[in-house]
């Protein structure tokens, strides 16, 4: 079985920028294989929230190892002509070492601005197009249903043959479209149970394009809370469980039940979800019904020996990357403890 990486997200809402870049410098230096900064308008919890592309360009210098990439971006608020001149100029500044992470979007980063979001998967899907036709140099014309080029090219291309996009992918269509056209699958929320069955759309993806799912780079983002007392470290899980109302429908998938309110949809919620009192407040509630069980089921938790089980789960589910989002209680015995103890028995 295939070496299983392991990378950190910087946790949102972040602290201060100057802990910002020491975390980042301790995460290059331990040895991770990626750093992944998150990609927020607003947030939820709120707190500090700079701009991932500012961010990235930053520790494109200040790092020497780690791959680094946004988990995700998206081409609503962000035309596809200044994502790839930014992750072009990224990938020269880190010495080809960035990825994009890409999604549809997300209601809080979008609508309170005014900003036009209509049919989100055609956009995205027209998004990649020109990113991969963007970072060739070749001067080309599109004319598509959102995006519209004339002529068009840059006078700055990767120093690769083209930059890495990883889908944050949590539904059918778009996990196809991460096997169609991407190099990573990258979501969020899932269990081994959950993670196996939608793979099976990524691999349908692949297949229909001609490619296998040995060229997909199949991550996930997720939450981990480890340490030597385990009623420490679920402890501290629990504090996140409102992470779950992110998702009922994948709960639902996953085999348990949610009382939901009345008007509360079961897909993929964050996508839809506004910083509005009453939203906020039908989360809240929700969150009360999440279990420790659906927690351990869906986080990595406990101790490191209960830790390396799960991984080991996740990893014969088909997990290749796995993108820890560090939540303590301590967060430097957590990112000691995987690459020191645990990442070695992955190789």
């Amino acid at each position: 079985m295939a070496e299983l990486r392991f990378g950190m997200l910087l946790p949102p809402p972040l602290p201060p920028m100057d802990k910002i870049l020491k975390i980042a410098s301790m995460i290059d230096e331990a040895g991770y294989y990626s750093l992944i900064v998150p990609d927020h308008t607003l947030m939820v919890p709120p707190g500090f929230t700079p701009n991932a592309l500012s961010l990235l360009s930053a520790l494109s210098v200040m790092t020497r190892n780690v791959q680094i990439g946004t988990g995700v971006s998206d081409v609503v608020r962000y035309h596809p002509s200044i994502l790839a001149q930014v992750f072009a100029t990224a990938d020269h500044l880190s010495g080809g070492r960035v990825f994009l992470g890409l999604g549809a979007g997300e209601a809080m980063n979008i609508k309170p601005f005014g900003i036009e979001w209509g049919r989100p998967y055609t956009r995205l899907k027209e998004g990649i197009e020109v990113l991969r036709r963007l970072w060739t140099g070749e001067k080309f014309s599109y004319n598509g249903e959102y995006f519209k080029f004339r002529e068009a090219f840059l006078h700055i291309t990767p120093t690769r043959k083209t930059i890495p996009i990883y889908l944050g992918a949590n539904g059918p269509r778009t996990r196809e479209l991460a096997g169609a056209a991407c190099e990573g699958w990258m979501p969020i929320t899932e269990t081994p149970k959950t993670y196996r069955e939608n793979l099976e759309d990524v691999k349908r993806g692949a297949e229909k394009a001609g490619r296998s799912i040995n060229e997909i780079d199949t991550a996930l983002q997720i939450y981990t809370a480890m340490d030597e007392n385990y009623e420490k470290a679920i402890e501290r899980a629990r504090l996140y469980k409102g992470m779950m109302v992110s998702s009922v429908e994948k709960v639902e998938q996953a085999g348990y039940s949610l009382e939901l309110p009345e008007g509360f949809s079961k897909k993929y919620y964050f996508e839809d979800l506004l910083l509005e009192d009453e939203m906020l407040m039908e989360m809240v509630k929700l969150s009360e019904q999440v279990t420790d069980e659906i927690l351990t089921d869906f986080f990595i938790v406990g101790t490191p020996r209960d830790c390396m089980d799960k991984i080991e789960e996740f990893r014969k589910a088909g997990v290749k990357h796995l993108m820890l989002i560090n939540i303590g209680p301590d967060p430097k015995y957590v990112l000691k403890t995987y690459i020191e103890k645990i990442a070695p028995s992955f190789a």
